[in-house]
This record gives C-alpha cells, sequence and structure tokens, in this order.
C-alpha cells in the first residue's frame, strides 16, 4: 500500500517498475508490446513533458532514454512499427483522445472512454444534432460526412473529398481529425501510401471498426466510467493531483473533487498524500 508520504525518489522508482523502465523488464516483441499497453491501459509513444504516463518508447528500451537524432535505431524502428501494425490490427486503438494528443488505450479501457462521449443513439444521424447545437465544427461535419457516405479514406483523398485540400486548409484538416478522433467518432484503420511521401493514415468510422466497444459501453454509466478511468490511471502512474486528472481528462475540478470525495470515502482511494519535492497533496489508488 502506498504511504501517506512519499520521497520523490521512490516515486521515480514505482514508476520506473510500473512503465517498464527497467532492463529487465523492457518490452522485446510485438506480443510484448501489446501486454504492455494492457497493462497499463493508457500508453504515450513517446513521453510528453505535459502528460505523466507511461511511453512505449520507454518500454522498448528500459528506460527513459532520450530519443535518438536518427532513424536508423533499432528501437525507434520497433516503437514506430508497432504505433501502426498493433492499432491496425485492431488490438489497441491509437488516436489524439486525450487533449489532442496520440495516446494507446487498451480495448478494455476503451468502453469507459466511449461512455463519456458525444455518441449515443444513432452514430448516422445524432451528429447532426451535435453540429446544430455547437458541439462539432462545420470542418469536422465535413470530414464526418465523407467517412460516413464513403468509408474509409486515406487522409490525402479525405481531405480533397471533405474541400479541405491545399496548404491554406491543413490546420483545419488537422484539427477536424483531433476533434472526431477525442469524440472517438472516427478511428486509424490503416496506413496507405497514397501520398507523395508514401505513407499516410487511412481513416474511418469508429462504431464501423470497434463495433464491441460501442456495445460494451451502452451499460456503462457515467459515473462508472469516471472511476474506472481514473483508478486505472492512478494505478498506472502512482500517484497524481487533482489537476494533473482534470486538465488530462478534461474534467472539471469540482467534479473530480466529488469523484475522488466518494472514492475515498469508499476505501477505494487516498487523498492528501505528500510527495516531498512536489508542490499540492497527491492522489493514489487503494485498489
Amino acid at each position: 500500500m502506498i504511504p501517506a508520504r512519499l520521497s520523490l525518489e521512490t516515486l521515480r522508482e514505482l514508476r520506473a517498475e510500473r512503465y517498464h523502465q527497467r532492463p529487465h523488464l523492457r518490452v522485446r516483441t510485438e506480443t510484448e508490446a501489446l501486454q504492455f499497453l494492457e497493462e497499463v491501459g493508457l500508453c504515450l509513444l513517446f513521453s510528453a513533458r505535459e502528460i505523466e504516463l507511461p511511453s512505449l518508447w520507454g518500454a522498448i528500451c528500459g528506460q527513459d532514454r532520450p530519443l535518438p537524432d536518427h532513424h536508423n535505431d533499432y528501437e525507434l524502428g520497433l516503437a514506430w512499427e508497432w504505433k501502426d501494425s498493433l492499432p491496425v490490427a485492431g488490438k489497441v486503438l491509437y488516436g489524439k483522445f486525450l487533449r489532442k494528443k496520440p495516446v494507446f488505450i487498451s480495448l478494455d479501457l476503451a468502453p469507459y472512454f466511449y461512455a463519456l462521449s458525444p455518441n449515443y443513439g444513432d452514430p448516422d444521424q445524432d451528429y447532426l444534432q451535435d453540429y446544430q447545437e455547437g458541439r462539432l465544427s462545420v470542418e469536422a461535419k465535413q470530414v464526418y460526412e465523407v467517412l460516413l457516405e464513403q468509408g474509409a479514406l486515406p487522409t490525402s483523398r479525405l481531405r480533397r473529398e471533405a474541400g479541405l485540400g491545399g496548404k491554406a486548409n491543413a490546420t483545419r484538416f488537422d484539427s477536424a481529425l483531433a476533434e472526431l478522433q477525442t469524440d472517438l467518432r472516427i478511428t486509424k484503420v490503416a496506413i496507405s501510401d497514397a501520398n507523395r511521401w508514401g505513407y499516410c493514415y487511412v481513416y474511418d468510422l469508429f462504431h464501423r471498426h470497434f463495433p464491441q466497444v460501442v456495445e460494451a459501453a451502452r451499460t456503462i454509466t457515467g459515473r462508472q466510467a469516471r472511476e474506472t478511468i481514473l483508478l486505472r490511471y492512478l494505478q498506472t502512474v502512482i500517484a497524481a493531483t487533482p489537476s494533473q486528472v482534470g486538465r488530462l481528462f478534461g474534467w472539471g475540478l469540482a467534479e473530480v473533487d466529488r469523484l475522488t470525495d466518494r472514492l475515498a470515502g469508499e476505501g477505494r482511494l487516498r487523498k492528501g498524500v505528500w510527495i516531498e519535492g512536489l508542490d499540492g497533496e497527491f492522489l493514489v489508488s487503494l485498489t
């Protein structure tokens, strides 16, 4: 059990073990990579200063290794390869799901995120209501409707069909993709060589490729979803402040406080943990 006070060094040691940033825990095969992603639930490809999560890169290297300044690095090649192969095989989600940043989400955790998404009812129709009520941008609507009508498309063609081709529309198109991924409306389903660089993603509607996630989410309440996501996150990162939780998942601080008060009262979470050398009070999971 995590004590009420931790040293920063102890926290770093615990995270290194959990993140597989130890030589004896390093990920060596694609099967082990999937097992690692399923174990942690949420994961980055490469570490990000503003997001506390493990990274597939760190697990492959078995250490918190800086990125090389060249592309012919063996571990870097594995990271890029598995970043594509595992999601395309439908074994894990990978996309801009949190803070419009790309993250992996394990399939067992995915229904809880879907339960908190704006998707409900008929996905072929409900996006129109979201658009009319200002919850979906016009660019996202255009991209969504192209995929709805034509099926999976590489980004090069998707841009043109959505009327967002050309350099002037690049930012608008990228923002639309991020918006639709964050809402779990679209997902990457393949890799294509249909652009001048010979590499781009193929997107399609989320519910077409992960119907099991959609079906599993039907019986999950918002309360259950937030509880499960929060506790799984804390099990992975060991400790986090309420503000860190709120920023990562887009939850208001008052909402986080209500959630953590309830879980603390049920003995599933501890509040007010101090970490020497860090500001604020931290949350830790007791499950």
